[in-house]
């Protein structure tokens, strides 16, 4: 019985020490001439590019985000680039989003994208910071988040609107290289046809400082295991320009889906085979 009783207790002081992994080094400040500071700027924005980032908004700051992807460079099946001036005639998908930090460690964010007109709810949680003197090696962030397609005249009940997505992100910085991997797995209540209605994927991002204001990113989302009919793996590569009050990114991708789950879910373009779409992401933060 004293056995039965001492489990939730070990379990809780586990999961604060999880929760809570500086707590042991704010203890020792003034043994140290040099504080164990974390890693700054291993990614310059909450977004990659379509992939979110460890990147943590410090507590009271609100981001803005604008996420804007046009039609194919080469036009598609019936056009030739020039004839769809190199797919900015085209159709844009935009997401706008919000996301607020309510602790260092915790934000919590929403946007709406034109496409189905999804509309998110995520929250992003810092685990571990990788710090300064490699006693944290690597920074741990989870995300979730809900999307909601309020496009009417679908005939759906608002469950079978939802999707659900989860990713693990771990990163770390190499001086001026930066890596992640995120591990993630969606879910949707509803499905066309044949598609699957779970998917899995890996998300590998880098991304390479140049100088203080400029940086070259790229991402590869491959979908492991089953995947939805004609669907493929997405690629994009960036251009990262920090103004010191901004961070744009321009980009050539094969997607033209915001967010991880829909990627995974509709891309079927392939990078590598010519099948690319300019875009921009500006991203904007505020103390408030």
């Amino acid at each position: 019985m004293m056995t039965k009783n001492l489990i939730p207790i070990i379990a809780a002081i586990l999961l604060l020490m999880l929760l809570l992994p500086d707590i042991s080094g704010a203890q020792l400040p003034r043994e140290r001439v040099t504080p164990d500071r974390p890693v700054e700027y291993t990614f310059w924005a909450s977004k990659n590019i379509g992939i979110s980032t460890v990147h943590q908004l410090p507590a009271r700051n609100l981001n803005t985000t604008v996420l804007h992807t046009f039609g194919l460079v080469h036009g598609g099946e019936h056009y030739r680039g020039i004839d769809r001036f190199f797919g900015l005639d085209d159709g844009a998908n935009t997401r706008i989003g919000l996301e607020y930090g309510i602790t260092d460690r915790l934000s919590a964010g929403i946007g709406r994208m034109t496409f189905n007109n999804i509309v998110d709810v995520s929250g992003k949680y810092h685990v571990m910071r990788q710090t300064r003197t490699d006693s944290r090696p690597l920074d741990l962030a989870v995300k979730m988040s809900i999307g909601i397609n309020t496009m009417p005249g679908l005939g759906l009940d608002f469950d079978e609107r939802l999707s659900y997505f989860v990713s693990l992100m771990i990163a770390r910085k190499f001086d001026h290289f930066s890596l992640q991997l995120t591990p993630m797995v969606t879910h949707f209540n509803h499905t066309v046809g044949d598609n699957e209605d779970q998917l899995f994927g890996l998300g590998i991002l880098a991304k390479r400082e140049l100088s203080d204001r400029f940086a070259l990113s790229a991402e590869y989302l491959p979908v492991i295991g089953d995947r939805n009919t004609g669907t493929n793996d997405a690629m994009a590569v960036a251009l990262n320009i920090d103004t010191g009050g901004h961070v744009f990114q321009v980009f050539l991708t094969s997607s033209q889906w915001h967010n991880e789950q829909f990627i995974m879910a509709n891309n079927r373009d392939r990078f590598w085979r010519g099948d690319f779409r300019f875009g921009f992401n500006i991203h904007r933060s505020f103390r408030l």
